[in-house]
């Protein structure tokens, strides 16, 4: 207890975070339709996706039901059509392909909105430097331009006194075009390609479908070769080994052959000091491999006569009117702070879905094996393959961007990224987004054998998320699929939130029917009569089933907060009867919360399965029982809460929290929590960002305002992306970036309530602690300390001390994370006492 004591009372000082470092090196940009990532370690772009989102549809047989082998769903991914591409430059004599070249990591960024900001487009720049000449690459998927498309544009410019002679730039662009479907992080085959020259235009096509290139500047030599070329006919060597020799023209007649690649050559002559020349490409993409005209007048659509600096341009003024026009930013920013917002508002229209229609082939493979959609044409018509389908993608916002991995549609994070939206002043965006989910094709797990006890209702809201084409799916491991009810919840929070933000009341009236029977109503038939929780399932940190299945209290606390505001629509929409009965509903499951899902100290515990065992329970998701203002954040369950978590789960590296104690909580069990990992022990900055909301409300300004700057800090260190987690002992970014929902989102929603202080009360008031039935522990308090977090830093053990409010009970216990605490860790450690002090495993 005096350790205890003495620990707490050197920890109360702001804890120094580790170094920003620069770690994340790509920058996506997506225009809805395809997505491109410029990579800033590799000098050269190295992704080029033909859909924003990772996977189309499932694999159907002639019967229309899903494949599945080895227990998992068969799915038809979406394909990366892009070994690499890039620029070159010849100066002085002496030429190189500038992938070879160091880049100026920070003058590269995405391109300024305006004069004097950072970022605020989706316009992403690679800085490098030949002598006196400053070559900058701009890469971007063109809003203007509405398929699967980007532009590569170099602007050479002579930042030394005397003139540069004899300048000529190249491109790059080496396509894959051919078999298989590997992922849309991976490789696609090179096989089977074609290319042919159309004027300027090169046409490459393979199974994949067609690319055309459309040179921006005048073009002096048009090269392309096959893999296999050696020699003066392989553009890459001939850049590459520094002389002034020239690309060779490209005469032959197409063929097919393996590892097609193109390129051009501008000459660019005399650049006089001050002075600078554009060059560029801008690349189309058809799935069918036969429409090389169409993607032809696309281009020539969205070029017309310009050249490489009006497409940049005109982007930036894109961009510029959407800041403008558009977004909205709440008042006492700091200038990063309102350069992140304004971009995280980017980054939310790049995550959002916008395209309607897709080319499917007749075939999956070059093997025949067939493909099969459930989509009609787009004039409604059953689809006929080889052909165009209408599908129902649109409007949805995926977790992140290339090359994060959740290129998916979760509503979990979509949920997040709605509320984001609406706050930013992303109107149409928001609507566009909540309508897609009640447009999709859901509702397909009502009958399957996990959900059997459960009689589970007819529902609209997917289970876990989507595929690309809009259809409903779901994940699966060994332990059997993810099954998560908190979306429920979370569409009816972020509906009311967009209604109350802007104002537009017509999405609800237009949507009553349905949302009230396919979200509000099966969200009351699946709170659980034994408990008054919604019943287990896989939640936030996606458990899978078979066992694995808790009740968690996040599933609960998002319930209670969307059916608090599904009442408030049901009373405006004249709905009473459901606006009581929803009402009821959550202020019953607050309640079960409250009475059941809290330790002996009042915290509130990860799920109550581990609350049972009385240890391991400990997990920052919960910090939105007090951000969507179920409790009284200043309260006494509130504080308990934060007391716990600051202890637990206080991120040694950074200013925020690790997602939960499952990578240690119970040494050697199989059954409470065997899925725990790095993924659990990182700090998460959803978590962080939600932490920070309910600690302002609680009144701890300061540790909000830590975790704010700490994470503005890292994303303008870090080309504007919010990571989906840090690693927790050196801060460097961690799996997948730039997130979306769990990112963007989380950060306008932050900052905005930082700026305004408004309050809403779930069901008009919070819960009522008075009236709790359950009485604390006496004396030693709930047996959970369990093993702390053992590189989580200077963690302190479960005191057992009696439950109070002081910072120091057994369910709470001061943040043990200040540099106070680490100096007398050391101490400790040199003395032999640290390891009994860090309890590794009981």
């Amino acid at each position: 207890m005096l350790l205890v004591a003495l620990l707490c009372a050197v920890s109360t000082g702001a804890r120094a975070e580790v170094p920003i470092q620069r770690s994340f090196l790509r920058m996506p940009s997506s225009n809805g339709h395809g997505a491109v990532m410029l990579d800033v370690e590799q000098r050269k772009v190295t992704h080029f996706r033909e859909h924003l989102f990772a996977t189309e549809e499932p694999v159907i047989d002639a019967a229309g039901n899903d494949v599945f082998s080895h227990g998992h769903p068969q799915v038809i991914h979406s394909r990366d059509l892009l070994y690499d591409a890039f620029f070159g430059l010849r100066s002085g004599g002496t030429q190189r392909w500038l992938s070879t070249l160091e880049a100026d990591r920070d003058a590269s960024n995405y391109a300024a909105w305006t004069t004097e900001k950072t970022g605020g487009t989706s316009v992403a720049s690679l800085v490098q430097r030949v002598g006196t000449l400053e070559a900058t690459t701009y890469v971007f998927a063109p809003q203007g331009l509405p398929h699967a498309s980007f532009v590569m544009a170099l602007r050479v410019r002579n930042t030394g006194a005397a003139a540069v002679t004899g300048v000529s730039a190249f491109s790059l662009h080496n396509f894959h075009l051919g078999f298989g479907r590997p992922g849309v992080m991976a490789d696609l085959e090179e096989n089977g390609e074609t290319v042919e020259l159309s004027g300027n235009d090169f046409v490459e096509k393979g199974f994949a479908g067609v690319v055309v290139a459309h040179p921006l500047g005048a073009v002096a030599r048009k090269s392309a070769w096959l893999s296999s070329t050696t020699g003066s006919q392989n553009a890459y060597t001939v850049v590459n080994g520094g002389g002034g020799q020239d690309l060779q023209e490209f005469t032959a007649q197409p063929s097919p052959g393996t590892g097609w690649a193109t390129a051009y050559q501008f000459n660019l002559g005399d650049i006089p000091a001050g002075a600078e020349r554009w060059v560029g490409v801008a690349f189309a993409h058809h799935g069918n491999p036969e429409a090389a005209t169409t993607a032809r007048q696309w281009l020539t659509e969205y070029a017309g006569a310009s050249g490489a600096k009006a497409l940049v341009d005109a982007e930036v003024a894109r961009w510029a009117a959407f800041q403008t026009d558009t977004v909205k930013v709440p008042a006492g920013m700091s200038a990063d702070e309102e350069s992140l917002l304004r971009h995280s508002a980017v980054v939310l229209h790049m995550a959002q879905v916008r395209s309607r229609d897709a080319f499917l082939r007749e075939s999956l493979s070059r093997d025949g094996e067939p493909r099969r959609t459930r989509f009609r044409a787009p004039d409604g018509s059953p689809a006929t393959l080889p052909g165009m389908v209408r599908h129902a993608g649109y409007g949805a916002v995926l977790a992140s961007l290339p090359p994060g991995q959740w290129t998916y549609a979760w509503i979990r994070d979509g949920a997040y990224a709605v509320a984001g939206m609406a706050t930013l002043g992303m109107r149409s965006e928001a609507r566009d987004a909540l309508a897609y989910y009640l447009n999709a094709d859901s509702g397909r797990f009502q009958n399957w054998r996990e959900l059997e006890p459960y009689s589970m209702p007819p529902y609209i809201i997917t289970l876990t998320r989507y595929h690309g084409f809009g259809v409903e799916e779901t994940d699966f491991n060994e332990a059997g699929p993810n099954i998560e009810f908190d979306g429920f919840g979370l569409f009816l929070w972020a509906l009311r939130h967009y209604e109350r933000t802007t104002g537009d009341t017509t999405l609800v009236d237009e949507t009553w029917p349905t949302v009230s029977t396919k979200v509000g109503d099966a969200l009351v038939a699946l709170i659980d009569p034994a408990t008054g929780l919604i019943r287990p399932d896989s939640s936030i940190w996606e458990t899978h089933w078979n066992g694995r299945q808790r009740a968690w209290t996040y599933t609960s606390l998002t319930a209670a907060r969307g059916l608090c505001d599904a009442a408030e629509l049901a009373q405006r929409v004249g709905d009473t009867e459901r606006a009581t009965r929803y009402r009821q509903a959550g202020e019953s499951i607050r309640r079960a919360m409250a009475e059941k899902l809290t330790d002996g100290n009042f915290a509130l515990a990860s799920n109550l399965e581990e609350l049972t065992v009385g240890r391991g329970y400990w997990d920052a998701a919960v910090f939105d029982a007090f951000a969507f203002e179920l409790f009284d954040p200043a309260g006494k369950i509130a504080q308990a809460t934060y007391r716990g978590l600051d202890l637990r789960l206080s991120s040694p590296a950074g200013a925020g929290w690790q997602r939960n104690d499952d990578r240690y909580d119970h040494p050697g069990s199989t059954d409470l929590s065997p899925w725990g990992g790095e993924y659990d022990s990182a700090e998460w900055v959803i978590v962080s960002l939600r932490g920070a909301v309910a600690k302002r409300m609680g009144g701890d300004a300061a540790r909000a305002d830590r975790v704010l700057k700490w994470v503005t800090d890292q994303s303008m260190k870090n080309y504007l992306a919010i990571a989906e987690t840090y690693d927790e002992t050196n801060g460097t970014y961690k799996y997948n970036t730039p997130m979306a929902g769990f990112g963007a989102g989380a950060y306008a929603l932050a900052l905005d309530h930082r700026a305004t202080g408004e309050n809403d009360p779930a069901c008009g008031a919070y819960f009522d602690e008075s009236t709790l039935t359950k009485q604390p522990d006496a004396g030693t308090g709930t047996p959970d300390a369990g093993p702390q977090t053992p590189d989580a830093g200077p963690q302190t053990p479960d005191a057992g001390t009696p439950p109070d409010d002081s910072g120091v009970g057994g369910g709470g216990g001061c943040n043990a994370t200040g540099p106070g605490a680490v100096a007398l860790w050391m101490v400790l450690a040199f003395a032999g006492l640290a390891v009994a002090l860090r309890r590794r495993g009981v």
